[in-house]
């Protein structure tokens, strides 16, 4: 399995170097290096007990580690650094009797966001997320859809350097988790650095780069094409001829990586378009006819059960 190790930056603003985060006997983090760019949105795929959230909860210094993690110049768990953080958690963290505006005001005196800054902070974050007119409301009255709402901008509060989102948008809806990424591609345009977890491939695509984890451990890392190429080892070409088993070991013979997927040819080569006519060249010159042949690029999903297996990723869609 390959896995790309980037050389870690001086100038990144999420720095993690070799982290391992042990339950007792259990190894719920391996070694995890990585980093984040400023103004980059990074994304983390894996399935459940992958260590996604394990190591979310060590960059916020929630629990103890092994390793190095440097946010934004600082160490992991201090006050400074947590002020320079929004973090919004896979699980609810809303005060259920409060009201819209009166979590976003005890988020706000957390975070020691000056007076003078509340009120045009809450309006502004209100206005983004649509809950303008629900904020007198009581969060326990909120759907799902707008309690997941009212917890990103919760994290917000504060105008953080960084964001940590852990699946921010489970449970939502498809029209709701395409308004949540236009926001989230917005603040990064913003030049807000964004770490996100999710297990919905449409949205890892609009990740600037993804890391795959599993069993504690980084699997592969790049952005989405890359990833593509990583589990596969490249592009593919399909061939369908009279004679697929002959036209196989021809390919093979001249040094092609090649095999038989669903009753046909599938030739795994580094770059397709260019490699294509190449390939059927070849064949027709050894007298194959060819009923089609054309390039075919894994998708993300593609290569994430490559990555992590069948049943894995399952359990991880269905968590």
């Amino acid at each position: 399995m390959f896995l790309l190790v980037n050389k870690l930056s001086m100038a990144a603003k999420l720095v993690v170097e070799n982290l391992t985060v042990r339950y007792g006997e259990f190894l719920a983090v391996d070694g995890l290096t990585f980093q984040v760019e400023e103004g980059e949105i990074l994304g983390m795929l894996g399935p459940n007990g992958a260590g996604k959230t394990t190591t979310i909860k060590a960059i916020l210094g929630l629990l103890p580690f092994e390793g190095r993690i440097e946010i934004a110049g600082g160490v992991a768990g201090s006050l400074e650094v947590r002020r320079k953080i929004g973090y919004m958690p896979q699980s609810f963290s809303l005060y259920q009797n409060l009201t819209v505006e009166e979590n976003l005001r005890f988020f706000a005196a957390i975070y020691g966001v000056s007076k003078g800054e509340v009120e045009k902070r809450i309006k502004e974050l209100l206005e983004i997320v649509k809950l303008l007119n629900r904020k007198d409301e009581l969060v326990k009255n909120l759907s799902g859809g707008m309690k997941q709402r009212l917890m990103l901008i919760c994290s917000m509060i504060h105008d953080p350097e960084i964001l940590i989102l852990d699946e921010p948008t489970a449970g939502v809806d498809p029209p709701l988790r395409r308004t949540f990424w236009e926001h989230f591609r917005e603040l990064n345009e913003e030049g807000k650095t964004i770490l996100v977890t999710t297990h919905y491939m449409d949205e890892a695509e609009n990740c600037d780069r993804l890391i795959v984890m599993r069993d504690g451990t980084k699997i592969a890392e790049g952005n989405a094409d890359e990833i593509k190429k990583q589990a596969l080892g490249g592009e593919l070409i399909i061939i369908d001829s009279t004679k697929n088993q002959e036209a196989l070991q021809i390919l093979r013979d001249v040094g092609f990586d090649s095999k038989i997927i669903e009753d046909k040819i599938a030739v795994i080569v580094d770059n397709s378009a260019r490699r294509l006519p190449e390939v059927v060249d070849i064949l027709k010159k050894r007298d194959v006819s060819i009923a089609y042949a054309e390039t075919r690029k894994l998708t993300l999903e593609d290569a994430f059960l490559r990555f992590v297996g069948e049943d894995d990723a399952m359990q991880s869609n269905s968590g």
